[in-house]
């Protein structure tokens, strides 16, 4: 009954659905440029929130994130440029579907996979959330700190690229998280005599940084439009994309259950939980020749799971206040910053709060659909603006945003620092997923840590079944890449002496 509330509550104030509304086209627009995706929206927007009150700071962020995968999906369709790494999948098939003069169609398909994963994400989060708050009641100072390892173990390693980098970017991330005072002593450490590091980094001028301002730079020096040259006609074949999407029902169905299963996974979920979307489609189909060609379930699989694993993705970021991605460790600065506190108490005291969240990305879902099929073709022309043009405007905003977070021009130079160490990261294949996850969690697992040696021992990390799963977890997450190599050696030369 509470939740059915929350939504009366919501279409009952034309304020909060027209800041929806504006938010939807935002998100839109932010998920056609290439690299600003999902995090990065979060980051630009949050500073927008300070003179809201908290709902109407949840309607802005929520709307506008769950809206950047659709923007994704329209370019990675029309354009073959996805706007993120979420998006990537989509392109196989999309983009032959609109070369073949089927853009309109796979447009319509992506955007009812996407809203209606979505909208089965939220729903099954909501199904979820007692057994959630019963887990919670079990869980203590020892556990939340394997938890916190554990998480993050699994970000660092499955995260692109190599897992001992990964791994690398985590251990960073926890060095940059122990700036500051020692809560414990009071006394100051790392601030190399500077008293702007006494409160730490701030976590939204770093997330600028890694994210936009890097993405920006990298845009800067592609010389041409994104789109090139390209000028093709788009048609609108609704029904035609209704009729498919009805008949791959239950592809449907599974591509969703597996973006809500990976996205509870923290630090899976995005472009893992699409691609085995995408692949799953592929093995169960009648005609796996088609894939790669202009296969329409090549494009719904993808982007059911890509929106419906958002779902999964906030379970863990509302129970334990452990990020299940780098968007969602956005939204707990921006959750933060308005008095809510991602944890136990978004499942107690703050039940509510977390039911109008529910709520709105449901409500949003419904509005972006229409908006989506409505100009979701037409905003390609945005991708033929040169990158020279783009990147300028992305920087300034991004500045903008830093200094607003605490009226210090400190924090531009924070976000500049990190733009820059951003650029080395992408290069060398560092995981920036991984350290601002790090960053986020440092807190909770120092916390967790003094807490349980004060009140427990450290023997209490090691006689409670509950932290020892996760220990259990947290070693076979490290040895899974050796054990992965390993198995694929044994392949190798099983099939070596097999030729022999």
């Amino acid at each position: 009954m509470e939740f059915l509330n929350e939504f009366v509550t919501l279409l009952s104030q034309p304020y909060l659905m027209l800041l929806m509304l504006g938010a939807v086209v935002l998100g839109l627009l932010i998920g056609i440029l290439p690299g600003l995706g999902g995090s990065v929206a979060l980051a630009l927007l949050i500073p927008l929130t300070f003179s809201l009150d908290a709902d109407a700071a949840i309607v802005l962020l929520i709307s506008a994130y769950g809206t950047v995968t659709y923007g994704g999906a329209i370019t990675s369709i029309l354009l073959n440029t996805p706007g993120e790494a979420t998006a990537a999948a989509t392109t196989f098939d999309g983009y032959p579907l609109a070369k073949q003069g089927k853009a309109g169609k796979a447009i319509t398909v992506a955007v009812l996979a996407s809203a209606i994963g979505g909208i089965f994400g939220f729903l099954v989060l909501y199904f979820v959330l007692p057994l959630a708050r019963n887990l919670v009641l079990a869980f203590t100072y020892p556990d939340f700190f394997m938890l916190a390892i554990f998480g993050l173990t699994v970000i660092a390693v499955v995260t692109q690229g190599s897992a001992f980098r990964g791994i690398i970017s985590a251990l960073v991330g926890f060095m940059l998280a122990f700036i500051g005072t020692d809560p414990l002593m009071g006394s100051s450490r790392f601030t190399f005599g500077s008293f702007h590091l006494w409160d730490g980094l701030g976590l939204v001028p770093v997330i600028i940084g890694l994210f936009a301002i890097t993405e920006a730079f990298q845009l800067y020096y592609q010389k041409s439009s994104i789109a090139g040259e390209y000028d093709r006609e788009i048609k609108t074949d609704f029904m035609e994309g209704l009729k498919d999407f009805i008949h791959h029902r239950w592809l449907f169905v599974r591509s969703s259950l597996t973006g809500i299963f990976l996205g509870m996974i923290p630090g899976v979920g995005g472009a893992v939980a699409s691609f085995m979307a995408y692949g799953s489609a592929v093995q169960t189909s009648k005609t796996p020749e088609r894939f790669g060609k202009g296969a329409i379930e090549g494009v719904l699989a993808p982007e059911a799971a890509n929106d419906a694993k958002e779902g999964g993705a906030m379970l863990p970021t509302l129970a334990f206040g452990i990020p299940g991605s780098a968007a969602m460790a956005v939204l707990i600065g921006g959750l933060i910053m308005h008095g809510l506190t991602p944890g136990p108490e978004m499942l107690t005291t703050n039940l509510n709060m977390t039911y109008f969240l529910i709520a709105v990305a449901i409500v949003s879902k419904v509005v972006a659909l229409p908006v989506s099929l409505l100009i979701g073709p037409r905003m390609a022309i945005v991708t033929k603006i040169p990158g020279t043009l783009m990147a300028p405007g992305i920087v300034a905003i991004s500045f903008v945003g830093a200094y607003a977070v605490g009226g210090s021009y400190w924090d531009v130079v924070i976000a500049l620092l990190f733009g820059l160490i951003g650029i080395l990261m992408k290069q060398f294949g560092y995981s920036r997923i991984a350290l601002i996850i790090a960053l986020v969690l440092g807190g909770l697992v120092e916390a967790s840590y003094h807490q349980t040696m004060a009140a427990f021992g450290w023997e209490a990390f090691f006689n409670r079944s509950i932290s020892l799963t996760l220990l259990g977890l947290t070693v076979l997450s490290l040895l899974w890449p050796w054990l992965r190599t390993l198995n694929a050696v044994k392949r190798v030369l099983g099939g070596s002496h097999d030729a022999a």
